[in-house]
């Protein structure tokens, strides 16, 4: 075995998500009998792991397509100058987590100098911009994908890629104390419980909360046990969601306000009413029927048109393969149609019980040990494959 060599790893995340992805990577790499020195744009958790951060990692946090091109000088000003310091300080390795818009032009850039390249996390090139994929063959040597589907497509055309699962699996507790936890935030014991998540962006919340709450309403009025309760990721879009309540008549809706704990109110709920996104893997893993929905601004939602070419917009569907539970978008987003769905749930147990136990798979097939799996890859990459086995 080789001595105590340092390797230099260059490393750019631009999302909560990635953070944590690129977190548990670094965290099982040190176990490894190796030294790392990590580099480039990191979160609060990768830093956590000495992961040095050269940027905050908020300037590559985007709130979609029109956030993007409010600060696409910024942006590109930032890419530059990580491919000159990558360059004049090239790592043995470079791995882009996620933010495909910003890494994969990184990315093709250090490759083009010789540093080999590892993308971690998916585009959705199977969903919309196929084109894509011919700029990924020059961009990245290597790709870890969290779903099983995304290895099917990228085998298909061609790319080396791995698949790793989901770490979330691990976070999420499969077999949570439900009563303990509806009592530590004042929920009913005996009634039925909604959540209500429209969102974790200001933009997503003031689209959607206004639906979310005149279902809410209405259900209301049609079943006399239900507490509805929603979670916010901070005080700050509480408050934007208080906004959007003083717009909707509330008077017979008994609703709980929580900040944070997201995943425990997920798991307090008997049925979850959420805006697409990371929020419904994260209910398909929790386990709970949902329905999702999702407004987008009209700029967004004319290129999605353009350029997608994909079935269902919600995650649980694409990993089921088919229409397994409801998803309203833009015009189909109504408190009308949002009741009914949730009330579909509500009068038809056998209907619940289908989601939960097709949940119960969809957990299971992400369940495999995506932080060492990564971390393997990155070892193989670096030409210590047959060390793999010697962790400290």
């Amino acid at each position: 075995m080789q001595g105590r060599k340092t390797f230099k790893i260059g490393i750019v995340a631009g999302e909560v998500s990635g953070d944590l992805l690129a977190a548990g990577l670094i965290r099982e790499l040190r176990q490894y009998p190796y030294t790392f020195e990590f580099t480039g744009i990191a979160g609060p958790k990768m830093q956590e792991q000495a992961c040095e951060s050269l940027y905050p990692m908020k300037k590559l946090t985007l709130m979609g397509l029109d956030g993007l091109f409010g600060r696409l000088l910024e942006i590109l000003k930032i890419r530059r100058s990580l491919v000159r310091y990558f360059k004049a300080e090239p790592p043995d390795l470079f791995i882009g987590v996620d933010v495909p818009d910003f890494n994969l032009g990184l990315e093709k850039k250090l490759r083009r100098a010789g540093i080999p390249v590892l993308h971690y996390v998916s585009p959705t090139v199977w969903a919309w911009r196929k084109y894509r994929l011919r700029s990924m063959c020059h961009s990245i040597d290597r790709i870890l994908v969290l779903f099983p589907f995304e290895l099917d497509f990228y085998r298909q055309h061609k790319l080396n890629a791995k698949l790793v699962g989901h770490p979330m699996v691990r976070d999420i507790n499969s077999d949570p104390d439900i009563e303990s936890l509806r009592k530590s935030f004042g929920l009913s014991s005996q009634k039925k419980i909604i959540a209500l998540l429209p969102g974790s962006r200001r933009g997503e919340i003031q689209r959607m909360a206004g639906d979310f709450l005149r279902a809410a309403a209405e259900l209301s009025k049609k079943h006399s046990t239900l507490q509805f309760v929603t979670a916010m990721p901070d005080s700050a879009l509480m408050e934007v969601f208080e906004a959007e309540v003083q717009k909707v008549e509330l008077k017979c809706v008994d609703l709980l306000r929580v900040v944070g704990h997201s995943r425990d109110i997920m798991a307090c709920a008997d049925i979850l009413m959420l805006a697409s996104g990371t929020a419904a893997l994260e209910a398909a893993i929790v386990g709970r029927p949902v329905v999702v929905a999702y407004k987008v601004s009209w700029l967004t939602k004319t290129l999605v048109q353009l350029l997608a070419r994909v079935k269902y917009f919600s995650m649980p569907n694409n990993l089921a393969g088919y229409r397994l539970v409801p998803e309203l978008m833009q015009g189909d987003c109504t408190p009308e149609n949002l009741e009914r769905e949730v009330s579909r749930y509500l009068t038809d147990e056998a209907e619940a019980s289908k989601v939960i136990k097709a949940f119960k798979q969809i957990r299971k097939s992400l369940d495999i040990d995506s932080d060492r799996l990564a971390a393997e890859t990155v070892l193989d990459m670096l030409g210590l494959n047959n060390e793999t086995e010697q962790r400290q």
